[in-house]
Parts: C-alpha cells; structure tokens; sequence
C-alpha cells in the first residue's frame, strides 16, 4: 500500500467526507463512516482532524483555495463586466461539479451552534462581497456602470440572488443547471447597471 502524505491524507478525508454529505447529507457525515469508507481506522482520522468540526472546517478552506485555482485567469484582464463574469462563473461551475460543497456551504442549520463554522463562512462571504464591491465600483469609475447605487450594496444583490440560485437548486436536489440559471441572474444584473439610467427615463 502506498503510505500517503499529511497532505494527501487530509485531502482524502475532505474529498470523502464531500462525497457522503453528497449522498446521504451532513447528517451521516461521521468519523466512523469516512474511516470505513477510506479503508482507516478512526484513530488514523484523529490524526489529522481532532472532531467532525473540524473536517467541516477543512472543507469551508477547501471550497476557497479550490474556487481561486479554478478561477479563469482572464478575471484578471478586460472590462469589469469580463471579470465580474469569469469570478461567478468559476464560483458556479465549482458548484456544479462539486454539489457537496453547496450543502456544507448554504446549511444554516449547522452554523447555529458551531460559532467557529460560522465565522468560517462568514469570513469567506466577506471576502466574496469586498471582491465584488470592488469591480463594480471599478466599473462605476470607468463609466461601464451607472453609479446611481453604492457598489457595496450592489455587490449584496449579487451575491444574494446567487445565493437563492444555490439553494433552490440544493432544495430541488441539484434538479437543474445552477450554472446557467446563475448566469442569467448576473447578466441580469449586469444590464442593469450598464443601463438603469435609461430604463428609468423610457418606461
């Protein structure tokens, strides 16, 4: 048998623990079933991970370091409509191909009493909206938008309704595209605020 690193170990243990919560739930996420599954003992599993808290955790940091290495590298270049694409469709293509991490992501159920699974995410959500803010104010600095709202307050009904499109397609157990139906949102969006002058002057 091949002796794994810590690395790849820890990795193995996330990428399981995402394919149980993609089957049964977080709910039959336990030390036991991954250990099984892995062909381990638990003890092997507390040697990297001291609590089920903890792997939940990893996978929150997981999600993140993933999403920024799927990211297209033309979010760097064009327009702050070519990068405000390419953030949210990295954000949304992950999902899709990674419909656990949704679960572990948008369950407020699990948040309630874990404060350090809540500031994980919150953290995470935080960085999301500073980002977004930030290229929808380069547009409303460019001209490409109009500058009739405050892009901090912008980049929530972004983000938002992209949060209502990952549930609904979680609660609808993953029934249809999250991607496209996400991308619609933000090209919604985004004509909005390139256009909501004139909208508002031609009823």
């Amino acid at each position: 048998m091949i002796r794994l690193t810590t690395t790849q170990r820890q990795t193995q243990i996330i990428e399981t623990s995402l394919e149980i919560i993609k089957q049964g739930g977080i709910q039959k996420l336990t030390v036991k079933e991954i250990a099984t599954r892995i062909g381990i003992s638990e003890q092997a599993i507390y040697r990297h991970f001291t609590s089920k808290l903890e792997i939940l955790t990893s996978i929150i940091r997981y999600f993140n370091t993933n999403l920024k290495n799927h990211l297209d590298p033309n979010f760097f270049k064009g327009s702050a409509t070519d990068k405000i694409t390419a953030l949210t469709d990295a954000h949304l293509d992950y999902l899709q191909t990674h419909p656990a991490v949704a679960a572990v992501i948008f369950s407020e159920e699990i948040f309630q009493n874990e404060s350090s699974l809540a500031q994980a995410v919150k953290n995470a959500l935080q960085e999301r909206l500073n980002t977004m803010a930030l290229l929808i104010r380069e547009g409303q600095e460019s001209g490409e938008f109009k500058n009739d709202f405050a892009a901090d307050e912008l980049a929530y009904l972004f983000l938002g309704g992209l949060r209502l499109t990952v549930v609904h397609w979680r609660l609808s157990g993953f029934a249809f595209n999250v991607k496209e139906k996400g991308k619609e949102h933000v090209a919604n969006l985004i004509s909005l605020l390139q256009n909501y002058g004139d909208l508002t002057q031609n009823p």
